[in-house]
């Protein structure tokens, strides 16, 4: 597994917490999922428009808000379940595909 890389499905989730282990790092798959779903809705972000113009905040464990260069509240992303922490537990890739259609919908693409 690339270090670089955002786990994006449990597998992963769990490779990267047993090599944060072995380098003296103590996180739980719960730590690991939030922080990849959060750089990976970033990624999606960034992605759509071509450069880091856009910021992901977190705003609890149930939305992001998507913030503009000016810091103005651009669109919001609410899980489907109880949290994105349980959506992504339940099934990855629907996770991913639905962060990156509401994406596209606040974006504009």
């Amino acid at each position: 597994m690339s270090e670089d890389k955002i786990p994006e499905t449990m597998q992963a989730v769990q490779d990267r917490v047993l090599l944060m282990k072995h380098r003296g790092f103590a996180v739980s798959e719960e730590q690991v999922i939030g922080q990849s779903v959060k750089d990976g809705l970033q990624a999606i972000v960034n992605d759509l428009l071509d450069g880091e113009y856009f910021t992901v905040q977190l705003i609890d464990q149930k939305d992001f808000a998507i913030v503009g260069i000016a810091g103005k509240q651009e669109g919001r992303i609410t899980a489907k379940g109880d949290s994105f922490l349980s959506d992504f537990k339940k099934n990855p890739d629907l996770l991913w595909d639905y962060l990156w259609d509401q994406a596209e919908k606040i974006i504009g693409r």
